[in-house]
């Protein structure tokens, strides 16, 4: 896993004040991580060029994923990565002060343009979901279905009360495939580790309040006995966000109305180890963490990450980063009701 842009967000944002039942990490504050798996060549499923393709777009940033530095408005990526098909496209919005815009109050519409095809004509458009990531700071979600890889652009207009409307633009790349696995495709039957193997939890969590019944069924086994189920990877010990106490508190409190229906599955992405002052990384010779086998196979480029899965083994949901309890909600209920 690389270091997701939530990083680059939480040194303008202060994100790292998010608080949660989490202890101090004891290992290193900032450690490098093994890359994600390589993606294929963009070759498959990709933008018609329409011919030689520009460097830039007329209306649009020259540089791929960086906003103009004229505007009043300025967006920031927070997806560690888009690519083909259904995306969670999820950004803040700051000043040119690097003032937070991003607020419940202020509504923004999206849209979106394949920039080979037609820089100048959207290939949809939609008002953004406000996602709130700690007490006094939020991002927007949008759901948004890719057609093609290659450069994109999206146009945000923030309806701010009290004032003229604000717009900006942001350019970004869409992968021909997503490293972890896409909507809709059957996932992986993961040997991840489970009560039954220790003989506390405290060996293979760092939650401080951990919940028994996450740590029940591995992905295998839930698979085999064709139970749905939730797929949490987060460290609240050693999370590279400070992101993963938060998403885990939420998926437990959303997940007490469906445990009769449904897994629930909470993993460590790193390799630790049990010493007096607890878990801790076994860092790499680099110094470095080290991914479990079960993050290498579902191809996370960054923690947390969320995955939901039906009763027949196909991912119906997932959620990089910060997710809502309303969005976790209803996951949950699309495959606990099959």
């Amino acid at each position: 896993m690389r270091r997701t842009p939530f990083l680059l967000l939480a040194s303008l944002l202060a994100l790292s004040a998010c608080t949660s039942t989490t202890p101090e990490p004891t290992g290193p504050s900032d450690p490098g991580q093994p890359s994600a798996p390589a993606l294929p060549s963009p070759a498959a499923n990709a933008c018609d060029p329409g011919g030689a393709a520009p460097a830039s777009y007329p209306g649009w940033p020259g540089s791929e994923a960086q906003p103009s530095p004229t505007t009043e408005l300025v967006p920031l990526l927070v997806s560690s990565e888009l690519a083909v098909g259904q995306n969670r496209f999820l950004f803040t919005l700051i000043d040119a002060q690097n003032r937070l815009v991003a607020a419940p109050e202020v509504e923004v519409d999206v849209r979106f343009f394949d920039l080979a095809a037609d820089p100048e004509a959207p290939v949809t458009e939609l008002t953004a979901g406000y996602l709130q990531a700690d007490e006094e700071r939020g991002l927007y979600r949008a759901a948004v279905d890719f057609t093609c890889s290659g450069t994109w652009g999206a146009e945000l207009t923030a309806r701010i009360p009290d004032r003229e409307q604000r717009q900006a633009r942001v350019v970004f790349s869409v992968r021909p495939e997503s490293s972890t696995p896409a909507i809709g495709e059957r996932v992986p039957a993961t040997d991840t580790p489970t009560a039954d193997s220790v003989e506390a939890i405290a060996e293979i969590s760092t939650d401080l309040e951990p919940d028994p019944d996450f740590y029940q069924l591995s992905v295998d086994e839930a698979l085999e006995q064709q139970q749905p189920f939730a797929l949490v990877f987060a460290t609240p010990a050693f999370c590279q966000t400070r992101a993963c106490g938060p998403t885990l508190d939420i998926v437990r409190d959303v997940a007490t109305d469906f445990k009769d229906e449904m897994a629930f599955i909470h993993v460590e992405p790193y390799v630790l180890e049990m010493t007096d002052a607890g878990l801790q990384p076994v860092l790499s010779d680099a110094q470095r963490f080290q991914s479990v086998p079960s993050v290498m196979e579902w191809g996370l480029p960054s923690e947390p990450y969320i995955f939901v899965v039906d009763a027949g083994g196909t991912l119906t949901a997932k959620f990089e980063g910060v997710a809502g309890p309303e969005e976790l909600q209803a996951a949950f209920e699309a495959v606990a009701a099959d």
